[in-house]
């Protein structure tokens, strides 16, 4: 898939531009000009490094920048999520991460609105139109207030390797099982072994969605791999990595990350991926030597599936481990993230 480098990202009611002379936005409307340009910025990876520089909203100047079943005997569960995004994140304002954190926690105003022009035409029904047009307003308004732009300019062997990146993730969004690891325990006990078909660790783990959409609050002109549970997103940039946990973003660069791949056993209890290779089978209840345990009456076959998971470890306690149905999807995503360390 393309990087895509546009010179031109829609927000709301807005066509938002960049050119030498900076950002500007354009309403959908001919001939309406806003006069001022939405909270952005423009970012320049070069191989000395990489330079931000952001605008504000307001026209104020640049700032430089195994599966859950419960047993008798507990079993303990390692968290494998690591620091949230709030122990991780920039609080500064002038910074990408320090705007998006300003986007994500603006309140929306237009239901609001809406609530109010509601309230006001039941009793005086003429003011109904006028409400509607003042909750469109407010509609487009949060769209502006609630994200943030960003042009990258990339070239060399950045724009190298984040293309490459690209070209993997296809991989990555091919594969028909991927989820979240969020816990993981060791299973110590036998009769712990025995419920769980044998299997030495059981696993917590949310669904992944994977798209190049990038964080619903940043507008920008590349293309962004993104892999999201329910626990926390995780959005590749050409320039760092982007991690937003509930509505807190915090931010972290190729060189301060390390990504591995190894390939797991898993007994499958739930949906099997029509692409996960098929090892071996076990019993969803199982005696020590293999063999089913009759005490249970529902007792069936379990596939035992070749996974592979891929581990994002870094700086200030990040750790991200995700499970995938091929080694295929996991590789490539570990050795394209590898490579955006140099």
């Amino acid at each position: 898939m393309s990087i895509y480098l546009r010179t031109s990202v829609r927000l709301g009611p807005l066509r938002v531009r960049v050119s030498p002379a900076g950002i500007g936005a354009t309403a959908r409307i001919p001939g309406l000009r806003v006069g001022a340009g939405p909270r952005g910025g423009f970012v320049r990876v070069e191989t000395a490094g990489t330079r931000y520089r952001a605008t504000t909203a307001g026209g104020r100047q640049p700032v430089l920048v195994g599966l859950g079943q419960r047993t008798e005997v507990p079993i303990v569960m390692t968290d494998m999520t690591g620091v949230r995004a709030e122990a991780l994140s920039d609080a500064d304002p002038g910074t990408l991460v320090g705007q998006l954190n300003t986007a994500s926690h603006a309140h929306r105003l237009w239901p609001w609105a809406l609530f109010g022009s509601l309230l006001l035409a039941a009793a005086t029904p003429w003011l109904l139109i006028p409400g509607a047009l003042l909750t469109v307003w407010f509609f487009w308004r949060d769209q502006v207030r609630r994200a943030v732009v960003v042009f990258y300019e990339v070239d060399g062997p950045t724009l190298a390797r984040f293309q490459a990146l690209l070209d993997e993730f296809g991989l990555v969004c091919q594969a028909l099982g991927a989820w979240q690891v969020l816990a993981r325990g060791a299973l110590r006990v036998t009769h712990q072994r025995k419920v769980h078909g044998g299997a030495g660790h059981l696993v917590r783990r949310h669904s992944l969605r994977r798209d190049v959409r990038g964080p619903v609050h940043l507008r920008t002109n590349v293309a962004v791999p993104s892999l999201h549970s329910a626990a926390r997103s995780v959005f590749f940039l050409p320039d760092r990595i982007l991690v937003r946990d509930g509505t807190t973003y915090a931010d972290l660069p190729y060189d301060a990350v390390t990504a591995s791949w190894s390939e797991q056993w898993f007994i499958e209890d739930g949906a099997i991926p029509g692409d996960a290779q098929r090892v071996g089978t076990t019993w969803k209840f199982a005696n020590m030597n293999g063999g089913p345990d009759r005490r249970f009456k529902n007792n069936r076959r379990l596939p035992i599936l070749r996974y592979a998971d891929v581990r994002l470890t870094g700086a200030g306690g990040f750790t991200v481990l995700w499970s995938f149905s091929t080694c295929a999807a996991a590789e490539a995503l570990a050795d394209a993230v590898s490579r955006l360390r140099w």
